[in-house]
């Protein structure tokens, strides 16, 4: 029987990794919801033009990706951590 030991970065690992996961289906709701509330079934005629796109697409697509890339950098530096990904080091950078 092999003696197993658990790599302390591997909790960290999938911390992240759902922290990314929820980050992104966030990303979704945000996008989709804004551009499906501002112009699902909106006839063509009150469609308004922002900076040459259409509001929905401009509110939804491009000012809440910006905002999500605030928050993509918020995400990375709260909680992702530098490590070492060489075997048998199993510690952090600092």
């Amino acid at each position: 029987m092999v003696n197993f030991k658990e790599d302390r970065r591997f909790r960290q690992c999938t911390k992240e990794m759902w922290v990314t996961v929820l980050f992104f289906i966030f990303n979704l709701l945000v996008t989709g919801g804004i551009s499906l509330w501002i112009g699902y079934n909106k006839p063509v005629s009150e469609v308004k033009i922002v900076m040459g796109f259409p509001d929905w697409f401009f509110y939804g697509g491009i000012v809440g990706w910006f905002l999500l890339i605030i928050g993509a950098y918020f995400m990375v530096k709260l909680f992702f951590r530098d490590m070492s990904l060489e075997a048998g080091e199993g510690g952090e950078n600092k």
